[in-house]
């Protein structure tokens, strides 16, 4: 999306973009719309080749383990805390944002009309991704943005049943950009693990973080920024927010007027003229938007591909969002004395209609 273009508002899957000023006011800090908790710690998460309860530097996994070990995707494990698991409640509708292709399916797999049978025949048992080496595990990827203070994330577990994670909750915190990197991008870091990683690992991180799901596929992330954020995006965002970020239409339309009208008003940054402006309003504003994923089959192109779906969340106080964009914007109303509106009024009429005041 070029910088150049003129401001329009696109639906569905696309943006909102628009021709931006040269400069940007500081993001100010908003509270997190999420209380915060005692014991709030990230997510545990494990695959086929890293049992949770082991340390990666003393188990080096390959691909004859994955094949043969037994799996479980997230083992959780937290502090103990007296705040109460919570039924999440799932009312507004999903609208779709993107479908991803991921495999053209063989003749061979024509017996089966799943899509999620047709994905465990092409993925490893129990993965939603073909790894690219033994040790670029689910959790190799979490380490990556954990260690680098990427992002939180706490699983959200079921009021009647704690072994059930209805979905996790995931705050980000900052985003490295290149240059943050410091080196070039294929240049090795070094995990607590002893694994090393590149910075196109990272970008990859991002993806594949979000590939844990229930049996059922009933699993969701509740995403956000985190109230902190501060950092600028770096150009791969834009990519990363076409596949997981809101779309317009799921907000109320009170607060679609409000990004509308922020967009008129904001002085955005000339780097920002990339990303689409409801990129800009959420990360400011700390939106959230819930997530959700699951396997399609295309038979007229013969496709399986991963759908992403994405709702609101009914439970946040938009009106507190809308009050702080026309607080840091302010309508502008003209008043005029009542004798001076008359006297303007009386001007444009012929001098035998006027009336004496």
């Amino acid at each position: 999306m070029a910088g150049k273009e003129s401001e329009s508002v696109k639906q569905g899957s696309q943006s909102v973009a628009r021709k931006l000023p040269p400069s940007m006011n500081p993001v100010k800090t908003e509270p997190s719309p999420i209380v915060p908790y005692p014991g709030y710690s990230p997510i545990q998460i494990t695959n086929r080749f890293t049992s949770l309860d082991s340390t990666v530097p003393s188990i080096r996994p390959n691909y004859e383990s994955t094949l043969i070990s037994s799996y479980d995707p997230l083992q959780v494990t937290t502090p103990p805390s007296s705040q109460p698991s919570i039924s999440y409640k799932k009312s507004s509708p999903y609208l779709p944002r993107s479908n991803n292709d991921l495999f053209i399916v063989e003749p061979c797999y024509n017996s089966l009309s799943n899509p999620v049978k047709i994905a465990k025949a092409y993925f490893p048992p129990n993965h939603h991704f073909v790894p690219h080496h033994p040790e670029k595990s689910l959790i190799f990827y979490r380490d990556i943005l954990f260690e680098t203070q990427t992002l939180k994330i706490r699983p959200i577990k079921d009021r009647n049943d704690s072994n059930i994670i209805l979905y996790h909750s995931m705050y980000i915190h900052k985003i490295l950009s290149q240059s943050d990197w410091g080196d070039h991008p294929y240049s090795f870091k070094i995990l607590k693990s002893n694994i090393q990683y590149s910075y196109y690992d990272y970008i990859e991180a991002w993806n594949n973080i979000f590939l844990h799901q229930n049996k059922d596929f009933s699993h969701s992330w509740f995403v956000n920024f985190d109230s902190k954020f501060r950092s600028l995006f770096p150009s791969w965002f834009s990519s990363w927010w076409e596949k997981h970020g809101p779309v317009i239409e799921i907000l109320p339309h009170d607060l679609q007027d409000s990004v509308t009208y922020f967009t008129s008003k904001y002085k955005f940054r000339e780097e920002d003229a990339f990303f689409p402006s409801l990129l800009i309003f959420v990360a400011k504003y700390k939106v959230p938007w819930i997530l959700k994923w699951s396997y399609q089959v295309n038979w007229e192109t013969r496709t399986l591909s991963r759908q992403i779906s994405v709702k609101w969340w009914d439970r946040f106080n938009s009106e507190r969002i809308i009050g702080q964009v026309y607080k840091e914007f302010p309508l502008v109303k003209v008043t005029q004395h009542k004798s001076s509106i008359s006297e303007a009024s009386q001007s444009s009429l012929p001098i035998e209609g006027r009336t004496k005041l």
